[in-house]
């Protein structure tokens, strides 16, 4: 009799222990009531804006992708699974997380921005972003530049990959947020091939191996940064190592890749493709007035190539075969004390067709 009394309190005891254990939040119930609801997105919005304080349960529920904090990505991610749970998704609806949309947001408050024109410039593509900021193509972003752009803010770009939807954030103009160049571009001859980077996805015609743009600065300069929006196509030792081009023949050949001038004075090169991309300006090659920016893609050259006396000769003649790539919005930020004023001047400088590298008129 002992024994089983003894086991029945054990029972007891088990169940009230379950009961006990609270809990676990469900994902997107940042407010811990227990179900999932607009008032989860207005407790994230307020704990964005630092007016209010998560548990740690609360935080883990409303952590969308995992990386252990709140941020406006996962915002927008509960924000678009709560609109499915409330209307349904419809075959035409929008799904912020396929390859061929996504959202277009404030950089700075992360509220969705309506109206973006959102386009894939090599496909001639372009549509508008909804009230909520999002926006579905008509057909696949792989491999190609995406871009946005909105009035009284600076253009976005992204390469299309393997990633589910893109998330991007335009950010206000202003003295110190300058465009210095709005447009997608293809730098090269068209002379490229399967394995070349991003090879299958360029439809522009090349323009010649670089671009300029001019620039005026007011007063003494100090330090800029340029940043470009965003490059594909580049075929170098790094771009292979980095599984972006399948010319492998180029694994080992001598580091070269987008090379970018100020005032004619070698700045800096790029090697991988990628987004915001950012390359400093020093004060030191900056002048008061007018500067010029150049970027000018490189002559491949397989290892163990002849030198640059050769590589002149051939580019007299016309027989250099350029890197073709392709690259989206200059932009030109000063991050000083006292932002100087820059002016931009004119349009692109016309560049000489492939077949001319300029030498010649």
């Amino acid at each position: 009799m002992a024994v089983a009394v003894y086991a029945l309190l054990s029972a007891i005891a088990a169940v009230l222990v379950v009961l006990a254990v609270p809990a676990v939040a469900q994902s997107g119930d940042a407010n811990g009531d227990g179900r999932f609801d607009g008032k989860d997105i207005e407790t994230i919005d307020a704990y964005l804006a630092g007016t209010a304080l998560l548990q740690d349960e609360q935080i883990r529920a409303a952590d969308g992708d995992g990386d252990g904090r709140i941020t406006g990505a996962d915002r927008e991610k509960l924000a678009g699974r709560l609109m499915g749970m409330t209307r349904g998704q419809g075959p035409g609806e929008i799904q912020a997380e396929s390859a061929d949309s996504g959202v277009v947001v404030d950089r700075a408050t992360g509220k969705p921005l309506a109206g973006v024109e959102v386009s894939l410039p090599d496909e001639g593509v372009s549509v508008r972003t909804d009230s909520e900021g999002r926006f579905k193509l008509p057909k696949s972003s792989a491999g190609k530049i995406l871009t946005a752009k909105a009035d009284n803010y600076a253009p976005s770009a992204a390469a299309g990959g393997k990633r589910r939807g893109f998330r991007l954030e335009l950010e206000r103009l202003s003295p110190r947020l300058v465009v210095l160049d709005d447009r997608v571009h293809h730098l090269g001859d068209d002379k490229y091939g399967y394995g070349s980077a991003n090879y299958s996805e360029f439809r522009l015609q090349a323009q010649g191996p670089r671009l300029e743009r001019a620039f005026e600065i007011d007063g003494e300069p100090e330090d800029l940064t340029l940043r470009i929006g965003s490059l594909i196509g580049l075929d170098t030792a790094h771009s292979v190592a980095a599984g972006q081009s399948a010319l492998s023949q180029f694994a080992g050949s001598r580091p070269d890749g987008l090379r970018i001038y100020l005032n004619d004075r070698p700045l800096q090169k790029i090697y991988l493709n990628g987004d915001n991309i950012a390359v400093r300006l020093p004060a030191a090659l900056l002048r008061r007035g007018e500067n010029r920016l150049r970027l000018e893609t490189h002559p491949l050259r397989l290892p163990g190539a002849a030198g640059d006396e050769l590589e002149d000769l051939r580019r007299r003649f016309g027989l250099v075969n350029y890197d073709d790539v392709e690259l989206a919005h200059l932009l030109l930020v000063d991050s000083s004390a006292s932002a100087r004023r820059i002016r931009v001047r004119g349009d692109v400088v016309r560049t000489p067709r492939a077949g001319n590298d300029g030498t010649n008129p």
